[in-house]
């Protein structure tokens, strides 16, 4: 098993973090498919009760740097549907990964959390579980979706940020 945890300050309130930035599709296709280059980020379901915002998106990122191990194992055609619950009290977002191949070998969670530090400054904080068990590159597999995870948390912030600013949110 492994896990990732991070920590990040941005320049706006909560609900603006949640509601314009996190959950807003402009700002998920410019990240995934525009920034980070991955062949295809779509929402496949979302709905919204006024408490929570329930939504299953799919992802396909890109496999050309995975190990090749992995790649035999995943094939050319990976991709995974994020389904992901935002609880609007708590302000937290948790999540599951359902991968399109070896989905019954492994387990993805997460959640992401919001914490007011100011009138404009919050605190988002993530955690991502990892637990994959295929025979003989399990251990491997791990390892590569929490370096993509890194990745991408690295690459999130000052994207965030930026967008933040630019939109003068």
């Amino acid at each position: 098993m492994a896990e990732f945890n991070t920590r990040t300050e941005f320049d706006c309130d909560e609900d603006t973090f949640w509601e314009k930035v996190l959950l807003d599709a402009e700002f998920n296709q410019k990240f995934y498919v525009e920034h980070l280059k991955f062949p295809e980020w779509r929402i496949l379901e979302q709905k919204d009760d006024g408490q929570k915002i329930t939504r299953r998106v799919h992802i396909s990122p890109p496999t050309a740097g995975m190990p090749a191990p992995i790649r035999k194992a995943i094939g050319d055609k990976f991709s995974y549907v994020e389904e992901g619950t935002y609880d609007r009290a708590a302000r937290r977002y948790t999540f599951k990964i359902v991968p399109s191949v070896l989905a019954d070998k492994g387990k993805i969670t997460g959640e992401m959390s919001t914490q007011k530090l100011g009138d404009k400054k919050i605190a988002r904080t993530a955690k991502v579980h990892v637990d994959i068990k295929v025979f003989m590159i399990g251990s491997m597999m791990e390892e590569n979706v929490i370096k993509d995870v890194r990745h991408s948390y690295t690459e999130a912030a000052p994207f965030t940020a930026k967008f933040i600013k630019d939109k003068g949110l």
